[in-house]
């Protein structure tokens, strides 16, 4: 009896043991198989396959819904291809399993998306989000704090910024805690960044800014003037408005400070308060062509291209031979965009007589097809010497060069551009709608239909996706 007593025992055991180490084993192949697939959605992200990428990463998240590799993988795609509001559904709908922590840390990174496009409302829902998952993430409350400074809200700003930072979140929100101080006291702003060591990420913005906080004087319009420079440029035009607009009575002849504060109200969104103070602003310096540019760009931002284009062509007016080379360049992009072709040569020619540059030329080549001028076109196009160009004016010339080439149908010529722009760089989205052009007009509708959908799969900005959909509508 004590023996068969033992063998059941010894059976039992061996049973279990089995069971034990048969769920181990499957364990194993779903992490073995989870980080397979997680390696091939790698290489299809650097191929900037990102549709593929993400079913892949899909399947990744149901095999391991607990992991944040895949989800992690999944946010950084919809960033990339700008797909802020399916980033977040993802989160919000699919990523429930995940630790509280990676969730926070998913959601932030959602909402930095969203605050480097100035969508300063969604920013701050991802941020809470991702605070309200994990009160110790700090990005998050870093976050929350310079959503409050664009919104106005400065108090709430200080407090969230006065402690509990590490590392590199420190360095940032001491010197953003300094912008703030400044506003009432230099001499806080100097004391809260005396001791910080910025390394070499913040070295130079902490420089520019000390050196800004020791060139002030006991003149407050200079010292207003300086510090709203600084605040402009590093993106919070709100604290600009707050420092300089309740000198308004005392600056009616201190230009700069009136330019920087109607710029700081553009920047800000507030383009009829720009308006309201800069129009009758005028000065004897150089100062003229940014005050009538930013005033370009406020009726531009209001829909009233009438007094948009008038002040752009104030502003070039004003710049002459000085005139910056941007201003140019905006206002060519909006006329060309109007049709407005008449006045674009008109203003291609003040161009051509100010600046002795490459990216005239390529101008030139976008008029005249726009004009229908092939004989005009192929003249500027002969003008450049590829070889000499910037690099980033090279994929600009191979694609005006390339579409010029197809629709006059001179397919061979066509193709030895294109195997330029596949040297230069085989991802670029308007290479790859070059191909597909050429290829549905020599009638070879397959690898129309694959570059076609390629153009739209790299194109995250949005510069030939509605051309390539519209090629794909014939196509299909």
């Amino acid at each position: 009896m004590k023996n068969l007593v033992k063998i059941l025992f010894f059976v039992f055991v061996i049973a279990l043991s089995g069971i034990l180490l048969s769920g181990c084993t499957t364990s194993e192949e779903k992490i073995n198989e989870y980080n397979q697939i997680i390696s091939e959605a790698d290489l299809l992200i650097e191929g900037k396959e990102y549709n593929q990428a993400i079913e892949r990463l899909s399947i990744a998240s149901e095999l391991l819904p607990s992991r944040v590799e895949a989800y992690d993988r999944i946010v950084k795609v919809f960033i990339t291809k700008n797909r802020l509001e399916d980033a977040t559904k993802v989160m919000d709908e699919s990523a429930t399993k995940l630790s509280d922590t990676d969730r926070g840390e998913l959601y932030v990174e959602i909402g930095d998306a969203y605050y480097s496009l100035k969508a300063f409302d969604k920013a701050l829902y991802n941020y809470q989000l991702g605070k309200g998952f994990d009160a110790t993430n700090m990005k998050a409350t870093l976050g929350i704090s310079k959503v409050y400074i664009q919104k106005g809200n400065i108090e709430g700003s200080k407090k969230l910024l006065a402690g509990g930072y590490e590392q590199e979140l420190y360095i940032e929100s001491q010197l953003i805690l300094s912008y703030l101080y400044a506003l009432t006291s230099t001499e806080n702003a100097t004391t809260v960044i005396k001791d910080v060591e910025p390394g070499d990420d913040w070295r130079e913005q902490y420089t520019h800014w000390e050196g800004v906080l020791e060139s002030l004087t006991e003149d407050e319009l200079f010292n207003g003037a300086k510090l709203a420079k600084v605040y402009i440029d590093d993106g919070y035009p709100y604290l600009a408005i707050a420092l300089l607009e309740p000198q308004i009575s005392k600056m009616s002849e201190y230009t700069d400070g009136l330019y920087l504060l109607g710029k700081a109200y553009y920047e800000n969104g507030e383009y009829q308060k720009s308006i309201d103070l800069l129009k009758d602003t005028a000065s004897l310096s150089d100062l003229n062509q940014y005050i009538y540019w930013v005033l370009a760009r406020d009726y531009y931002m209001l829909d009233d291209l009438e007094m948009s284009f008038s002040y752009y062509e104030t502003a070039i007016s004003y710049g002459g031979d000085k005139a910056d080379e941007d201003l140019y360049m905006e206002y060519l992009d909006f006329l060309f965009e109007d049709n407005r072709l008449e006045k674009g040569l008109e203003v291609m020619r003040k161009a051509e007589r100010v600046f002795k540059k490459d990216w005239v030329k390529l101008y030139y080549m976008n008029l005249y097809t726009l004009r229908k001028d092939m004989e005009k076109f192929e003249y500027h196009m002969e003008r450049v010497d590829y070889s000499k160009l910037e690099e980033q004016l090279k994929p600009e010339y191979l694609y005006i060069k390339g579409n010029y080439l197809i629709q006059n149908t001179q397919f061979d010529e066509a193709r030895r551009t294109l195997d330029l722009f596949w040297e230069l760089d085989q991802y670029n989205p308007r290479y790859n709608l070059l191909v597909a052009k050429l290829s549905f007009q020599e009638g070879n509708l397959e690898d129309a239909r694959t570059y076609s959908k390629k153009a739209i799969e790299y194109d995250t900005q949005r510069v030939v996706t509605d051309e390539a959909q519209k090629l794909l509508a014939q196509i299909d």
